[in-house]
């Protein structure tokens, strides 16, 4: 009896074990491959983190500009006009995105084709479904945050100009804004 009990704990231990290195192994994937430079040129060889704190940055930017327009103008939302603004990126990309991508790459692996509206990714295996994951989440991010052209926002106050800098532009960038932030 006392070696089945412990035959069970070592299966549920192991069991717990695979669980967790499945859980965490695209986690983890996702977050190294957020850290290189992004494959479209129109991102022009940022990251994907060097792209978000550009456009949380711009939106700031965005915001005071706007409110120096309009002195008039009154937000009546929930939160600031950076939660409206900024919320909606970040949903968008770290959360609907991935579960998005993940459906296009199992729809793939189960045999569907793609066609014109859904491009799903093509030669999908278990054994490179983690790479064409990224590969499909890299492609739905170009293609919502650049091709959707999303910078022109409904909110006046949350538009964007489509003028991202280089690796190198934004740092130069991000110190000017931070030393201004000082002033």
């Amino acid at each position: 009896m006392k070696t089945i009990r412990k035959g069970i704990a070592l299966l549920f231990k192991t069991t717990l074990l695979i669980l967790i290195a499945a859980t965490l192994t695209p986690i983890l994937y996702f977050a190294w491959q957020m850290d290189k430079p992004l494959s479209q040129p129109e991102f022009k060889g940022l990251s994907y983190y060097q792209y978000f704190e550009w456009r949380k940055i711009a939106t700031e930017d965005a915001i005071v500009k706007y409110m120096a327009l309009h002195p008039n103008f009154e937000y009546t939302g929930i939160g600031s006009p950076m939660t409206a603004c900024y919320s909606v990126d970040v949903f968008g990309g770290y959360i609907f995105l991935p579960i998005q991508a993940f459906s296009y790459d199992v729809a793939a692996l189960n045999g569907v084709e793609p066609y014109d509206q859904h491009p799903l990714p093509t030669n999908v295996t278990p054994l490179n479904f983690v790479q064409k994951w990224w590969d499909t989440f890299e492609y739905l991010f170009w293609y919502n945050q650049i091709y959707l052209d999303s910078f022109g926002s409904l909110a006046a106050y949350c538009r964007l100009q489509p003028n991202i800098p280089t690796p190198e532009e934004f740092e130069v960038w991000k110190l000017g804004h931070q030393l201004s932030a000082i002033q």
